[in-house]
C-alpha cells in the first residue's frame, strides 16, 4: 500500500484519463480556493466542453476540492449541484493510512461498506483508544466522510468522552494540523475544543453559538443533523459548565436539551439515565409531566421515576412508582415474563438491587414447568446478584432451585450436563463463601470438596482451596497440580486465539491469586484490558495482580477504574477498601520514625 491513503474516481471518463484523487495534497502546487470556486461555477457553464473540463480538473484535485464540492452539492443551479454530487458519489475512500496503528487499521477495515450504526460504532472505538491513538483517523472521518451527519458524529465521538477534559498537547497538534483549513461543522467544533484549555470563557461562548447554529440546521435541513447531534453538543456544554462550577448556566442548557425530547420510549430512557447522572431532578419531573402515558405504560420509565424519587428522599413516592412498575405486564406468558426479566437486568445495572431482586423473584414465582427456561435464567442471575451483595446462602439457595428442577426432569432440556455441573459447582462455592465468613473451616472445606467433585477446573474454587489454611500436604499437592493443569489450559486457549480477552483474564486471575509467574500474569492481565477496555472485572483482575506483586498504589488506582466501570458491584467496592487499607498501612509504616 502507498504511504498515503487514496481516493479513486471510478467513472470511466476518469479511468481513461488516469485521474487519481489523493487524500494528502499532491506534490504539485495546490490550487487556490479562488480557482476551485471558479471551477465550481464552470460546472454550470452553458458550454458542455467547459463543464466537462471543469469536472475533470476538480477530479484531479481530489480532496483539495472536497469541501467546495460538498457545499456545491446543494447549489441552486441544478447542473452544478448534480455534477458536484456525481463527483462525490464516485469517490471511494481508502480510509486506512500507512501511518495508522494496527488497532486503527482494524477499526477502519471495510469502513466504506458499513452501514450508519456500524460506522458510528467504529467511531466510538477510535475515540476510546488510549493516548489519542484514534484522533488522526477521526479527523480524517470528520473531514472526508461524505455524510454531513456522520462527519459530525465523528467529532462528537471525541468530544463526549466519559471524563471531559481539554485535549492534551499532542491531540491539539493533530487536530489543528489536520483540520485547520476545514470548514465542516465537526472540524469547527474540534478546533473550538482545542481552545477550551487556553480560554474557557471564550471557548464556551463560542460553543453556545455553535449549538444555536446546529439547532437551526436541524430545524431547516434535518438530513444534515438530528436531535441526537444537538443533544450531544448540549451534553458536552453541560459537562463543561458543571466542571467550571456554572450550575445555573448548566441548568439552562439542560432545559434546552429536555425541550428536544419527543417522547420515544428508547430516547426517553436514555435521556433519563443521563439526567439521573446530572442529578437534574426538576428536569425529570418535567419530562414525567410532559409524557404521562409513556411513563405509565413503560416499567423502565416508571422505575427511573421511582429512582428519582428515592434520590430526592421521597421514599413513599419511590415505593409507589416501583410497585406500579412491578404490576405492569401481569400474566404468565413468555413475553410478559421476559419484560420482567429485562426490567430486573436494567435495575441491576443501575444499582437498584432491591427492585431488581423483586423482579427476578416475580419471574421465578410465575414460571411453571412450561417456562422452566426462564426460571433457570432468572434464578442464575438472581444468584449472582445476591452473591455480589454478600448474601451467599441466599445465592446458593437460588441455584439449588435450578439443580432440583433439573434433577426432577423439569428443566433438563434447557440445561446441558456440563452446564448443570457448573451450576452445582457455583452453588457449593457460594455455600463455601458463607462458611468462610463464619470462620467455619470444616464446613467451608466440605463445600469446596463438593464443588471440586463436579468441576475441578473452576478458577474461583481453586483459588479458595489454595487459600484454605491448615490443610494436609496431600490436599495442597492436589490443588497445586489442578492449578498447574488449569493454567496450562489457559495458555493453550491463548495460543489458539491470541485475541481472546477472557482467556488472558482467567489466566491472570488464577495465577494472581495463587502461585505462579506474576510477571506473566501481569502481562496477560494488561493484554486483557487492552482488548476489552470497558470490562470492570478485567481491571479488578489487574488490580489483584498488582496487589500480589506488592504494588499497592497501582492496585488501588486500577481498582478505582474497575469501580468506575462497574460502580454498583459490591465485590469490587469491598476489594477497593481492602487494597486502600493495605496501601494506607504500608505508607504509615514507611513514615514511622526509625
Amino acid at each position: 500500500m502507498a504511504s498515503r491513503w487514496l481516493i479513486i474516481v471510478v467513472a470511466s471518463i476518469f479511468l481513461s484519463l488516469g485521474l487519481v484523487l489523493a487524500a494528502e495534497p499532491p506534490a504539485a502546487k495546490p490550487s487556490s480556493p479562488e480557482r476551485i470556486e471558479e471551477l465550481i461555477r464552470k460546472l454550470g457553464d452553458k458550454d458542455y466542453f467547459t463543464r466537462q473540463q471543469a469536472q475533470e480538473e476538480l477530479g484531479r484535485l481530489g480532496f483539495e476540492a472536497f469541501e467546495a464540492l460538498n457545499a456545491a452539492s446543494t447549489h441552486e443551479d441544478f447542473e452544478i449541484a448534480s455534477r458536484a454530487r456525481y463527483l462525490l458519489r464516485l469517490m471511494r475512500a481508502e480510509w486506512i493510512s500507512a501511518g495508522d496503528s494496527a488497532k486503527v487499521k482494524e477499526c477502519l477495515q471495510n469502513y466504506e461498506a458499513l452501514n450508519v450504526p456500524q460506522r458510528q460504532l467504529r467511531m466510538q472505538v477510535l475515540a476510546g483508544l488510549p493516548d489519542g491513538e484514534g484522533v488522526e483517523a477521526l479527523c480524517r472521518l470528520v473531514r472526508f466522510e461524505k455524510s454531513s451527519a456522520l462527519s459530525k458524529q465523528a467529532a462528537l465521538a471525541l468530544l463526549n468522552a466519559d471524563d471531559p477534559a481539554p485535549p492534551g498537547e499532542a491531540v491539539v497538534k493533530i487536530i489543528r494540523e489536520k483540520l485547520q483549513n476545514c470548514t465542516r461543522p465537526g472540524a469547527i467544533w474540534l478546533l473550538a475544543w482545542t481552545r477550551l484549555g487556553e480560554n474557557p470563557q471564550a471557548a464556551l461562548e463560542e460553543w453556545e453559538k455553535l449549538v444555536a447554529e446546529e439547532q437551526r440546521v436541524f430545524q431547516q435541513t434535518p438530513p444534515e443533523s438530528g436531535p441526537e447531534i444537538v443533544s450531544a453538543m448540549i451534553r458536552f456544554q453541560v459537562a463543561w459548565l458543571n466542571k467550571l462550577g456554572r450550575g445555573e448556566q448548566a441548568a439552562e442548557a439542560i432545559r434546552r436539551l429536555v425541550s428536544l425530547e419527543k417522547g420515544g420510549a428508547e430516547s426517553l430512557a436514555e435521556l433519563l439515565d443521563w439526567l439521573i447522572e446530572q442529578k437534574a431532578w426538576q428536569a425529570i419531573d418535567e419530562l414525567a409531566q410532559r409524557f404521562p402515558p409513556q411513563f405509565a405504560a413503560d416499567p423502565e420509565l416508571l422505575y427511573t421515576l421511582a429512582q428519582v424519587y428515592a434520590e430526592q428522599g421521597k421514599k413513599d413516592q419511590a415505593a409507589q412508582a416501583a410497585e406500579r412498575a412491578l404490576q405492569l405486564n401481569p400474566g404468565k406468558q413468555p413475553e410478559q415474563l421476559f419484560r420482567h426479566l429485562q426490567a430486573a437486568e436494567s435495575l441491576r445495572d443501575r444499582g437498584r438491587h432491591d427492585w431488581s431482586r423483586r423482579e427476578y423473584e416475580y419471574v421465578i414465582a410465575q414460571c411453571g414447568e412450561e417456562h422452566a427456561e426462564l426460571m433457570v435464567y432468572a434464578s442464575s442471575y438472581l444468584a449472582n446478584l445476591l452473591h455480589d451483595q454478600g448474601e451467599h446462602l441466599a445465592a446458593a439457595a437460588a441455584l439449588k432451585r435450578v439443580v432440583e428442577a433439573v434433577d426432577a426432569g423439569k428443566a433438563k432440556e434447557f440445561v446441558r450436563d456440563a452446564n448443570i455441573n457448573l451450576i452445582r459447582c457455583q452453588m457449593h462455592y457460594f455455600t463455601a463463601c458463607h462458611w468462610a465468613e463464619q470462620n467455619d473451616l470444616p464446613k467451608q472445606r466440605e463445600a469446596l470438596d463438593k464443588a471440586l467433585e463436579v468441576s475441578p477446573r473452576d478458577v474461583d474454587v481453586l483459588i479458595a482451596c489454595h487459600k484454605l489454611p491448615d490443610q494436609p500436604p496431600e490436599f495442597r499437592a492436589k490443588i497445586a497440580k489442578l492449578i498447574e493443569e488449569t493454567t496450562d489450559e489457559f495458555r493453550g486457549a491463548i495460543a489458539e486465539n491470541p485475541d481472546s480477552a477472557p482467556a488472558y483474564n482467567q489466566f491472570a486471575w488464577l495465577v494472581g491469586n495463587t502461585d505462579g509467574d506474576l510477571d506473566e500474569a501481569l502481562k496477560c492481565s494488561l493484554r486483557s484490558v487492552e482488548l476489552a477496555p470497558r470490562e470492570g472485572g478485567f481491571f479488578d483482575t489487574l488490580a489483584h495482580v498488582y496487589f500480589a506483586k506488592g504494588e499497592y498504589e497501582k492496585a488501588v488506582e486500577t481498582q478505582k477504574k474497575a469501580v468506575k466501570l462497574d460502580p454498583h458491584s459490591g465485590v469490587l467496592q469491598r476489594k477497593l477498601k481492602v487494597f486502600s487499607d493495605k496501601l494506607k498501612e504500608t505508607r504509615e509504616k514507611e513514615n514511622r520514625p526509625k
